[in-house]
Protein backbone atom coordinates (compact mmCIF):
# COMPACT_ATOMS: atom_id res chain seq x y z
CA UNK A 1 0.00 0.00 0.00
CA UNK A 2 1.39 3.57 -0.97
CA UNK A 3 0.62 4.59 2.66
CA UNK A 4 3.24 2.27 3.74
CA UNK A 5 6.22 3.15 1.51
CA UNK A 6 5.35 6.99 1.93
CA UNK A 7 6.54 6.47 5.50
CA UNK A 8 9.65 5.34 4.58
CA UNK A 9 11.09 7.02 1.40
CA UNK A 10 10.26 9.36 -0.98
CA UNK A 11 8.01 8.12 -3.82
CA UNK A 12 7.65 8.30 -7.51
CA UNK A 13 4.69 7.85 -9.78
CA UNK A 14 4.42 7.33 -12.92
CA UNK A 15 1.29 8.28 -15.15
CA UNK A 16 0.41 6.14 -17.41
CA UNK A 17 -2.30 6.68 -20.65
CA UNK A 18 -4.89 3.64 -21.62
CA UNK A 19 -4.50 2.60 -24.89
CA UNK A 20 -7.48 2.70 -27.28
CA UNK A 21 -7.01 -0.67 -28.25
CA UNK A 22 -7.45 -4.42 -27.23
CA UNK A 23 -4.54 -5.14 -25.60
CA UNK A 24 -1.89 -4.04 -23.10
CA UNK A 25 1.08 -6.32 -24.34
CA UNK A 26 3.12 -2.93 -25.88
CA UNK A 27 2.32 -1.08 -22.72
CA UNK A 28 3.25 -3.78 -19.82
CA UNK A 29 6.47 -3.83 -21.83
CA UNK A 30 7.20 -0.42 -21.29
CA UNK A 31 5.96 0.10 -17.70
CA UNK A 32 8.42 -2.69 -17.13
CA UNK A 33 11.29 -1.59 -18.85
CA UNK A 34 10.64 1.67 -16.26
CA UNK A 35 9.38 -0.27 -13.10
CA UNK A 36 13.15 -0.26 -11.27
CA UNK A 37 12.69 3.38 -10.97
CA UNK A 38 9.33 3.91 -9.97
CA UNK A 39 7.04 2.70 -7.13
CA UNK A 40 3.48 3.03 -8.69
CA UNK A 41 1.60 3.72 -11.55
CA UNK A 42 -1.58 6.05 -11.70
CA UNK A 43 -4.39 5.51 -14.12
CA UNK A 44 -6.82 8.03 -14.83
CA UNK A 45 -10.21 7.14 -16.22
CA UNK A 46 -11.22 8.67 -19.20
CA UNK A 47 -9.03 11.93 -18.93
CA UNK A 48 -9.62 15.13 -20.55
CA UNK A 49 -13.54 13.17 -20.71
CA UNK A 50 -12.49 10.90 -23.70
CA UNK A 51 -13.11 7.40 -24.32
CA UNK A 52 -10.41 5.20 -22.41
CA UNK A 53 -10.13 1.13 -21.03
CA UNK A 54 -11.44 0.78 -17.67
CA UNK A 55 -9.22 2.27 -15.11
CA UNK A 56 -9.98 -0.72 -12.37
CA UNK A 57 -10.00 -3.32 -14.74
CA UNK A 58 -6.36 -2.35 -16.03
CA UNK A 59 -4.94 -1.53 -12.78
CA UNK A 60 -5.54 -5.03 -11.62
CA UNK A 61 -3.97 -6.47 -15.05
CA UNK A 62 -0.65 -4.37 -14.52
CA UNK A 63 -0.60 -5.27 -10.76
CA UNK A 64 -0.86 -8.75 -11.73
CA UNK A 65 1.93 -9.39 -14.44
CA UNK A 66 4.35 -6.26 -13.19
CA UNK A 67 3.61 -7.16 -9.22
CA UNK A 68 3.97 -3.10 -9.48
CA UNK A 69 1.01 -0.99 -7.35
CA UNK A 70 -1.55 1.02 -9.14
CA UNK A 71 -3.54 3.92 -8.43
CA UNK A 72 -6.50 3.91 -10.69
CA UNK A 73 -8.33 7.41 -10.52
CA UNK A 74 -12.29 7.33 -9.74
CA UNK A 75 -14.18 10.24 -11.29
CA UNK A 76 -17.21 11.74 -9.51
CA UNK A 77 -18.88 12.45 -12.93
CA UNK A 78 -18.86 9.09 -13.84
CA UNK A 79 -20.28 7.38 -11.10
CA UNK A 80 -23.91 6.77 -8.84
CA UNK A 81 -23.48 6.65 -5.27
CA UNK A 82 -24.26 3.09 -5.29
CA UNK A 83 -22.51 2.51 -8.61
CA UNK A 84 -19.28 3.51 -7.20
CA UNK A 85 -19.68 1.70 -3.74
CA UNK A 86 -20.38 -1.50 -5.66
CA UNK A 87 -16.92 -0.63 -7.60
CA UNK A 88 -15.18 -0.12 -4.58
CA UNK A 89 -16.13 -3.55 -3.03
CA UNK A 90 -14.56 -5.08 -6.68
CA UNK A 91 -11.72 -2.69 -6.63
CA UNK A 92 -11.06 -4.16 -3.19
CA UNK A 93 -12.05 -7.74 -5.10
CA UNK A 94 -9.38 -6.83 -7.42
CA UNK A 95 -6.66 -6.36 -4.94
CA UNK A 96 -6.39 -2.32 -5.74
CA UNK A 97 -5.59 -0.91 -2.14
CA UNK A 98 -4.79 2.70 -3.23
CA UNK A 99 -7.61 4.76 -4.79
CA UNK A 100 -6.93 8.61 -6.39
CA UNK A 101 -10.45 10.76 -6.18
CA UNK A 102 -11.31 13.36 -8.49
CA UNK A 103 -14.70 15.41 -9.53
CA UNK A 104 -13.41 15.47 -13.22
CA UNK A 105 -14.62 18.13 -15.62
CA UNK A 106 -17.67 17.57 -17.70
CA UNK A 107 -17.25 14.56 -20.67
CA UNK A 108 -16.84 15.43 -24.27
CA UNK A 109 -17.72 12.26 -25.14
CA UNK A 110 -21.15 10.71 -23.91
CA UNK A 111 -23.18 12.23 -20.74
CA UNK A 112 -22.11 12.67 -17.03
CA UNK A 113 -24.09 11.99 -13.46
CA UNK A 114 -22.33 14.48 -11.14
CA UNK A 115 -24.04 13.35 -8.29
CA UNK A 116 -21.29 13.03 -6.05
CA UNK A 117 -17.77 15.27 -6.45
CA UNK A 118 -14.51 13.93 -5.11
CA UNK A 119 -14.77 14.92 -1.03
CA UNK A 120 -17.76 12.76 -1.52
CA UNK A 121 -16.14 9.77 -3.01
CA UNK A 122 -13.30 10.06 -0.70
CA UNK A 123 -15.86 9.96 2.28
CA UNK A 124 -17.76 6.98 1.17
CA UNK A 125 -14.27 5.50 0.64
CA UNK A 126 -13.54 6.39 4.41
CA UNK A 127 -16.28 4.88 5.79
CA UNK A 128 -15.53 1.56 4.09
CA UNK A 129 -12.93 1.49 6.21
CA UNK A 130 -15.13 1.94 9.26
CA UNK A 131 -16.73 -1.14 8.00
CA UNK A 132 -20.11 1.34 7.54
CA UNK A 133 -21.08 1.63 3.73
CA UNK A 134 -23.70 4.75 2.57
CA UNK A 135 -26.99 2.63 3.55
CA UNK A 136 -25.66 2.45 6.95
CA UNK A 137 -24.60 -1.24 7.13
CA UNK A 138 -22.20 -2.99 8.68
CA UNK A 139 -19.83 -5.18 6.32
CA UNK A 140 -16.26 -6.32 7.30
CA UNK A 141 -13.68 -2.92 6.71
CA UNK A 142 -12.05 -2.29 3.46
CA UNK A 143 -8.62 0.05 3.78
CA UNK A 144 -7.64 1.87 0.97
CA UNK A 145 -4.89 4.40 0.61
CA UNK A 146 -7.44 7.56 -0.41
CA UNK A 147 -5.47 9.88 -2.96
CA UNK A 148 -6.94 13.11 -4.55
CA UNK A 149 -5.52 15.96 -6.21
CA UNK A 150 -4.63 19.71 -5.96
CA UNK A 151 -3.96 22.47 -8.26
CA UNK A 152 -1.07 24.82 -6.70
CA UNK A 153 -1.36 26.64 -10.45
CA UNK A 154 -4.68 28.26 -10.09
CA UNK A 155 -5.28 32.26 -9.98
CA UNK A 156 -7.44 31.65 -6.77
CA UNK A 157 -5.43 29.58 -4.77
CA UNK A 158 -7.41 30.06 -1.38
CA UNK A 159 -10.71 28.67 -3.18
CA UNK A 160 -8.11 25.74 -3.94
CA UNK A 161 -7.41 25.78 0.11
CA UNK A 162 -11.09 25.22 0.98
CA UNK A 163 -11.56 22.50 -1.60
CA UNK A 164 -8.44 20.85 0.18
CA UNK A 165 -9.50 21.01 3.70
CA UNK A 166 -12.93 19.73 2.35
CA UNK A 167 -11.11 16.27 1.04
CA UNK A 168 -8.41 15.90 4.26
CA UNK A 169 -11.91 16.13 6.29
CA UNK A 170 -13.31 13.05 4.39
CA UNK A 171 -10.08 11.31 4.22
CA UNK A 172 -7.43 12.26 1.81
CA UNK A 173 -3.97 11.07 2.87
CA UNK A 174 -2.03 11.99 -0.40
CA UNK A 175 -2.66 14.90 -2.70
CA UNK A 176 -1.35 14.49 -5.81
CA UNK A 177 -0.44 18.13 -7.77
CA UNK A 178 -0.77 19.31 -10.70
CA UNK A 179 2.58 19.80 -12.46
CA UNK A 180 4.71 22.36 -11.13
CA UNK A 181 6.67 24.61 -13.35
CA UNK A 182 6.91 27.68 -11.46
CA UNK A 183 8.99 26.19 -7.88
CA UNK A 184 9.46 29.30 -5.74
CA UNK A 185 5.53 29.82 -5.78
CA UNK A 186 4.57 26.53 -4.98
CA UNK A 187 6.87 26.17 -2.10
CA UNK A 188 4.71 29.04 -0.44
CA UNK A 189 1.10 27.11 -1.65
CA UNK A 190 3.24 23.66 -0.36
CA UNK A 191 3.66 25.56 3.09
CA UNK A 192 0.28 26.81 3.61
CA UNK A 193 -1.41 23.03 2.71
CA UNK A 194 0.68 21.40 5.29
CA UNK A 195 -0.19 24.24 7.77
CA UNK A 196 -4.58 23.41 6.80
CA UNK A 197 -4.04 19.27 6.20
CA UNK A 198 -1.44 18.78 8.86
CA UNK A 199 -0.59 15.25 8.09
CA UNK A 200 -1.36 14.82 4.44
CA UNK A 201 1.34 14.31 2.34
CA UNK A 202 2.33 16.10 -1.35
CA UNK A 203 3.14 14.19 -4.38
CA UNK A 204 4.53 17.01 -7.36
CA UNK A 205 3.97 16.63 -10.53
CA UNK A 206 6.45 16.51 -12.90
CA UNK A 207 5.44 16.89 -16.75
CA UNK A 208 7.22 16.97 -20.56
CA UNK A 209 5.75 19.18 -22.49
CA UNK A 210 7.60 18.81 -25.55
CA UNK A 211 6.42 21.31 -27.71
CA UNK A 212 5.93 25.04 -27.44
CA UNK A 213 2.12 24.71 -28.70
CA UNK A 214 1.65 22.56 -26.24
CA UNK A 215 2.89 24.65 -23.88
CA UNK A 216 1.38 27.44 -24.71
CA UNK A 217 -2.03 25.66 -24.50
CA UNK A 218 -1.57 25.02 -21.41
CA UNK A 219 0.07 28.17 -19.84
CA UNK A 220 -3.35 29.63 -18.10
CA UNK A 221 -4.13 26.09 -16.52
CA UNK A 222 -0.62 25.29 -15.50
CA UNK A 223 0.61 28.52 -14.09
CA UNK A 224 3.88 27.98 -16.96
CA UNK A 225 5.51 31.02 -16.85
CA UNK A 226 6.62 32.38 -20.12
CA UNK A 227 10.59 32.11 -20.07
CA UNK A 228 9.95 28.54 -19.04
CA UNK A 229 8.02 28.08 -22.17
CA UNK A 230 11.24 30.00 -24.24
CA UNK A 231 13.47 27.31 -23.05
CA UNK A 232 11.03 24.38 -24.18
CA UNK A 233 12.54 22.68 -27.73
CA UNK A 234 15.68 24.45 -27.16
CA UNK A 235 16.89 23.09 -24.14
CA UNK A 236 16.71 18.84 -22.54
CA UNK A 237 13.43 18.93 -20.84
CA UNK A 238 14.47 16.45 -18.45
CA UNK A 239 17.33 18.49 -16.96
CA UNK A 240 14.63 21.45 -16.68
CA UNK A 241 12.16 19.09 -14.32
CA UNK A 242 15.40 18.21 -12.73
CA UNK A 243 16.18 21.64 -11.89
CA UNK A 244 12.66 22.31 -10.47
CA UNK A 245 12.33 18.82 -8.90
CA UNK A 246 15.76 19.83 -6.95
CA UNK A 247 14.10 23.12 -5.73
CA UNK A 248 10.87 21.42 -4.24
CA UNK A 249 12.69 17.94 -2.92
CA UNK A 250 12.73 18.66 0.42
CA UNK A 251 9.52 19.93 1.05
CA UNK A 252 7.19 17.10 -0.62
CA UNK A 253 7.03 13.38 -0.38
CA UNK A 254 7.31 12.62 -3.69
CA UNK A 255 7.00 13.15 -7.49
CA UNK A 256 3.94 11.76 -10.33
CA UNK A 257 5.60 12.05 -13.30
CA UNK A 258 3.51 12.84 -16.60
CA UNK A 259 5.92 11.80 -20.15
CA UNK A 260 2.25 11.88 -22.34
CA UNK A 261 2.74 8.23 -22.82
CA UNK A 262 6.53 8.27 -23.81
CA UNK A 263 7.75 5.52 -20.76
CA UNK A 264 10.97 4.35 -22.27
CA UNK A 265 12.30 8.43 -23.62
CA UNK A 266 11.76 8.86 -19.64
CA UNK A 267 13.81 6.03 -18.15
CA UNK A 268 16.74 8.32 -17.92
CA UNK A 269 15.13 10.76 -16.49
CA UNK A 270 13.25 8.07 -13.66
CA UNK A 271 16.76 7.37 -13.12
CA UNK A 272 17.99 10.84 -12.06
CA UNK A 273 15.11 11.89 -10.61
CA UNK A 274 15.43 8.60 -8.46
CA UNK A 275 18.96 8.85 -7.19
CA UNK A 276 18.19 12.75 -6.53
CA UNK A 277 15.61 11.77 -3.65
CA UNK A 278 18.13 8.86 -3.08
CA UNK A 279 20.65 12.30 -1.87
Amino acid sequence: MLRDKILKKKIITLEILLPVSFGLDELLSDIKYVSAFIDAVNLPSNPLGKLRPDALSCAHVIQDCLNIETIPHFVARHHTLLGYESRLLGARTLGIENILCVTGDAPSEGRSAFELDSSKLLEIAKNLRQGQTSARKSISPIDFCLCTSFNPNVPNVQGEFVKAASKYHCGAEIFFTQPIFAPERALVVFRELRARCKNAKIIAGLSFLYTKKRAFALMKFLGIPYEYIARVEVEDEGEMLLATAKKIAKHVDGFYVITIAKYRAAAGFLKKLRKLLRC
